[in-house]
């Protein structure tokens, strides 16, 4: 088993972050202790669909979010606008954001540059911190797509200073193990699977995919952990078959 120790991007899972909580508004008790949130952390974007979709919609559309962010991870994106485009105009602009970055996305891949474009710029006036720096990184890329190198420009600089490809991985612990990078996010998906008895065997979390950004390329990271020392993620890498990559979180 090869092992190394790399620094590690920007993560997926961030995307939810602050989302945990409770707000004193919510009176479903599902939102105590939302397990789709958790279930899409964890790149259980199936069952995260299934658990977002069974709770009533709250004001803030938080559960649509989720249902919507989950479909499109599945690339069944007509679904996924169905449940975004309607939270799209959300009150909550945190909610607005991301709904109209995951739409930037989905545009992105049909090839729609200009409108995408057009939607993950206007997410990055609603949205804060790394979401604000992820969206304005995708949407660099859109405008490039289409020639726009003012708005490319502008973008890129907006994602440099507002850290979209760099943020602390929202876990305590200092390192995360790596079982896999991809270009392909069924494949990670896949990898992510087929790891879920050996990380349960070993007393871990089920891994997770995660979106990461290296040399300008986007890849699907499967991960595990985290882990309080690198011994200790170095110890549970013999759990998993294959190469690992023990990741130092800062």
């Amino acid at each position: 088993m090869r092992l190394r120790t790399v620094g590690i991007g920007f993560a997926l899972a961030g995307v939810m972050a602050g989302f945990g909580g409770c707000r004193a508004s919510h009176s479903h008790s599902a939102l105590t202790s939302p397990a789709y949130i958790s279930l899409y952390r964890s790149g259980q974007y199936a069952e995260a669909f299934e658990a977002a979709k069974g709770v009533p919609t709250s004001a803030s559309g938080r559960e649509r979010l989720i249902a919507g962010m989950a479909l499109e991870a599945l690339d069944r994106d007509a679904e996924a606008r169905q449940w975004l485009e309607p939270i799209s105009r959300s009150a909550d602009r945190q909610i607005r954001g991301r709904a109209n970055a995951t739409l930037g996305l989905i545009l992105a891949k049909e090839g729609k540059h200009a409108e995408a474009a057009a939607l993950l710029d206007r997410a990055t006036a609603d949205l804060s911190g790394p979401m604000k720096g992820w969206a304005a990184w995708y949407g660099a890329r859109e405008y490039d797509e289409i020639g726009d190198s003012r708005g490319a420009r502008r973008l890129s600089a907006l994602s440099q200073l507002r850290g979209g490809l760099s943020v602390t991985v929202p876990h305590p612990g200092d390192f995360t193990l790596q079982l896999g990078s991809f270009t392909s996010r069924s494949r990670a998906q896949s990898r992510a699977r087929a790891t879920i008895q050996a990380a349960r065997s070993a007393g871990l979390e089920t891994p997770r995919v995660e979106l990461t950004v290296a040399g300008g390329r986007t890849l699907y990271a499967v991960r595990v952990g985290p882990f309080a020392t690198k011994g200790a993620a170095m110890a549970a890498s013999g759990r998993f078959p294959g190469d690992s990559v023990v990741i130092r979180n800062h």
